[in-house]
This record gives C-alpha cells, structure tokens and sequence, in this order.
C-alpha cells in the first residue's frame, strides 16, 4: 500500500508542482515557427523560426527574416542562438546576428558563464563586459518567456544584441486577451515594455496561453516611426492543446 502524504503537506506539495508547471513547461525537441512581416499594415516578408534541442539540454535556435519585393534587397536577417537549457531556462553561449552579405553588419556574441563576461565582436572590434546571470539573445529571450513566473507584475532580464548590451522590462497588460488570426483563435498573454518610443512601447507581444508562452503576435516601435509586426502563420505541433 502506498503511504499517503498528510493533508497539508499534500497541499503545499500540489501547490509547489501546480505554481512550477503553471509557468515552465519544458519545450518541444523540435519547434518551427513562421511569421508574416508587416511594416504600417504592408507585407514586407516573412519570418522562419526553428527551434532544435537534443538529449544533453543543448539547444539551437536559427531564425531567418526574408524580405519581398524591394526588401529582398537587403539580403535575409539570420539569427542563431546556442546554449543550453537549466531548470531556469535558456542560457545562451553562442550568439550570431547576419545581414544579407554584408560582413560589415555581422554581430558575433560568445557567453563566458565561468567568468561572467560577455564577449562581443562587432565592426572589427571586441568588447567584454561583465553580464548578469540572467541575460539572454536577441532571439533566445522570445522562447525565454516559457520559463517566467506571470504571477509577478514585471518580467526583467538582461539581452545582448549583438551592438549592446542593456535591461529589458516588461510589464503584463492582460493575461486573457483573444487574438483571431486567419481560422485559428488564440488564447493570449499581451506585455509591453516599459520602454517607450513617441509615447510607444517599443516592443509588445502576445504570447500563447495554452502551450509554452510562444510569441504570436510581435508588434515593435521603429526609430524612424514606422510600426513592424509579426503575426504567426503556422506552426508544427498545435498551440491551442491543452
């Protein structure tokens, strides 16, 4: 016969599991993501996402903007993110920003855990600085979201993007919002950050209730005044399971 907890230590228990999984829910193996890329309500291309972690907690992330049109003169934007995954999430080690053949415009950030130090090699120049233990990537702070505690008003970590090193903070607007995209209803989380552009949050995102806290709609304030989004067009497991 198995030996049943006391009630109250029952509860505390279910309580510390529920509160766990409730905001971290180990990701899937293998995950690809598409976007549609709007700049003011135009279609300007498109946003491909892969997302690959293998038995030992590494992880890879790759993600490729397409421009059409005119904008496929830029070249693709290519983002890769490396590292591994801890009970607190993703922790980045390797870090690469590209821009279509431009070497010029090439961004290659290395995380050295061990000694805290972020190395940044930019421009044919290097900067070290030291980083915090919770820092993420331009792209890995977007699946980073699965592993947050959305009981807590603001979400805050540190990102390199390849040119800088700063805060991000987010602050939660609604945890209910319906967002309808083409046939599929989505249950979402929408938080903005509390840095502003024109009166503007510069970044707001819904993110998916039902599996892993995937953006599905990104909206950012450009410096130039124009509006980006990116809405989710498919994705290869179902977001809306329970």
């Amino acid at each position: 016969m198995k030996k049943l907890l006391p009630s109250k230590k029952w509860l505390v228990f279910f309580l510390f599991i529920f509160d766990t999984l409730a905001f971290s829910k180990e990701l899937p193996s293998n995950l690809e993501l598409k976007y549609e890329l709007t700049q003011n309500g135009e279609l300007v291309g498109t946003v491909i996402e892969k997302f690959v972690t293998d038995e030992t907690g590494k992880y890879r992330i790759e993600s490729a903007t397409k421009g059409i049109g005119l904008y496929a003169l830029f070249g693709d934007r290519v983002l890769i993110s490396e590292g591994i995954i801890s009970p607190e999430g993703l922790k980045p080690k390797h870090f690469e920003l590209h821009q279509g053949n431009n070497a010029s415009k090439d961004a290659i950030v290395d995380f050295d855990w061990d000694s805290q130090i972020l190395i940044t090699r930019y421009k044919g120049s290097d900067t070290k600085e030291s980083i915090e233990n919770k820092t993420q990537d331009l792209i890995s702070y977007l699946y980073q979201f699965n592993y947050e505690n959305f009981e807590e008003p603001t979400i805050e970590f540190a990102a390199a993007t390849g040119k800088k090193y700063k805060k991000y903070q987010f602050r939660i607007t609604d945890k209910k919002v319906l967002l309808s995209l083409g046939d599929v209803n989505f249950e979402t989380t929408s938080i903005q950050s509390l840095a502003e552009r024109d009166g503007r949050p510069e970044t707001q995102l819904w993110l998916n209730n039902k599996l892993y806290k995937l953006p599905v709609r990104i909206r950012y304030q450009e410096k130039n005044g124009s509006t980006l989004e990116q809405n989710l067009t498919y994705a290869n497991i179902d977001l809306n399971e329970i």
